[in-house]
């Protein structure tokens, strides 16, 4: 009876050893005025065993970005690790000399990452065989997407502003315009040039130039909006823009993707010397001819670029082509791809506690995932044959992606890939860690308040702590 009472005595230390957050991490929550009932924790040994650290682990919260973990997961079950999309140019009527009298159009399979110089490099190739005048269309076709309309003002009312974008049948170049600000040689004016180019799309530019030092959020500070009439569609831009900033970048998502997609297919055209008219009658019968085909680069690379950077368009269109890979027929492929997600993850003994998915982003007032669920879809990704694929998109401790700037001093830099998460009232983090002894480790923590943005240094001083393990 002894022997057993000091058994329970044991276990008892050791749950709450188990349940309580180490002070380093405590007292950076208390300066944030965070309380612990607002934090999730999980720190497991890779290969499984005991937490090292386990707090509020079955709570679940709003991860952020994190929740991209889940739709990269989901991506890879669905479609393998080396993957790719393939877009095909085909002309419809008929070419008589240098002209086609009928629609050039570029078929997408949903391709979520058919960017402006894949298409630049399509078009490009169809001026080289002879095609100078296109009179009837010149289009995008994606017939195997079914994705219902989407407010982008929904979130938070800046619609214009690329994270905001929904995924789509028509999706190319993210949805995404850049705009190129620069002094002019003389330095009297700001340029602005738009990549890539969008046929009926101008700069209203009332940009003032002046001196002094740049600002780090000086992009951010300029007033941007969207103004269209008759004419055509004009980006604005206001605000002062000090020479000394040389050349930033605004990213911008000024149309809806089906006239986003012509405008940006008529830019690279005419640029490349094509004409476009209308057509005099509908397009003549006949066969169509394939001009040209281009393979996405893989999943792997895709994903690379979407963890890396938190890119929530390709976020979006990977969710609506998992439910399109799996459920075809559905009526609504978005909805589709959360049921699907959620199917995967019960099949994978991850979805304990009720996962909540709504676009795959994060980006969202709505979803939920607990930590313990985070922690169980790192173990499951360490024991699939596209680990060492899956764990090189998410950004290096400290060295780049969105974690270049954390870590910097931690002793945890480079031995840590992690995918950070951040909303007005949300600052999380999962991934893979590496103790100072060797041992490597799953780690998933969630703070859900709203002072968590003065909550980082919390989640810094966990890194800190595993390192000592």
């Amino acid at each position: 009876m002894r022997l057993l009472f000091a058994l329970l005595l044991w276990m008892g230390a050791g749950l709450v050893r188990a349940q309580s957050l180490p002070p380093p991490i405590a007292a950076a929550l208390e300066r944030a005025q965070v309380p612990v009932q607002a934090v999730s924790v999980l720190v497991q040994p890779l290969e499984g065993g005991a937490p090292l650290l386990a707090v509020n682990e079955t709570v679940p919260r709003n991860p952020a970005s994190v929740m991209k973990l889940v739709t990269t997961f989901a991506a890879y079950e669905t479609f393998g690790a080396q993957y790719r999309w393939t877009s095909r140019l085909v002309a419809r009527g008929r070419v008589l000399g240098q002209e086609l009298v009928g629609d050039l159009v570029l078929r997408s399979d949903g391709d979520p990452y058919l960017t402006a110089e894949r298409a630049w490099k399509l078009l490009r190739t169809a001026r080289a065989l002879g095609i100078h005048t296109i009179r009837g269309r010149l289009i995008l076709e994606a017939d195997g997407l079914r994705i219902p309309p989407t407010d982008p003002f929904a979130f938070d009312g800046d619609g214009y502003r690329p994270y905001n974008t929904p995924a789509s049948a028509e999706l190319v170049n993210f949805n995404t315009v850049i705009v190129q600000l620069q002094p002019s040689p003389d330095g009297a004016r700001v340029l602005a040039t738009l990549h890539p180019p969008l046929a009926g799309v101008s700069v209203g530019n009332a940009l003032k130039i002046e001196t002094g030092a740049c600002p780090a959020d000086v992009v951010k500070r300029l007033e941007t909006g969207v103004q269209e009439d008759a004419q055509g569609m004009a980006i604005t831009l206001s605000g002062r823009y000090p020479a000394s900033c040389g050349i930033r970048f605004l990213g911008l998502s000024p149309l809806p993707a089906e006239r986003f997609a012509s405008a940006m297919l008529e830019g690279i055209w005419r640029e490349l010397g094509g004409r476009l008219l209308p057509a005099d009658a509908p397009a003549p019968a006949g066969g169509e001819w394939l001009v040209a085909t281009d393979d996405s680069p893989t999943l792997t690379e895709i994903a690379y670029q979407m963890n890396k950077w938190s890119s929530n368009p390709i976020a979006r269109q990977l969710l609506a082509l998992v439910g399109a890979r799996r459920m075809p027929a559905a009526p609504d492929h978005v909805a589709a791809g959360a049921s699907a997600v959620r199917s995967l993850l019960t099949e994978a003994g991850i979805d304990r506690h009720g996962v909540v998915l709504e676009n795959g982003a994060g980006l969202s007032r709505e979803e939920r995932i607990t930590a313990a669920d985070l922690a169980r879809l790192l173990q499951t990704v360490w024991n699939r044959p596209y680990a060492a694929e899956f764990i090189a998109t998410l950004p290096v401790a400290g060295v780049d992606g969105t974690a270049r700037r954390r870590f910097k001093d931690s002793p945890i830099r480079e031995w840590a890939h992690v995918k950070t998460g951040t909303l007005r009232d949300v600052r999380a983090i999962a991934g893979f860690a590496q103790s100072q002894s060797g041992t490597p480790y799953v780690i998933a923590a969630v703070i859900e308040h709203a002072n968590a943005a003065q909550a980082g240094e919390a989640l810094t001083a966990l890194f800190d702590w595993l390192w000592a393990h």
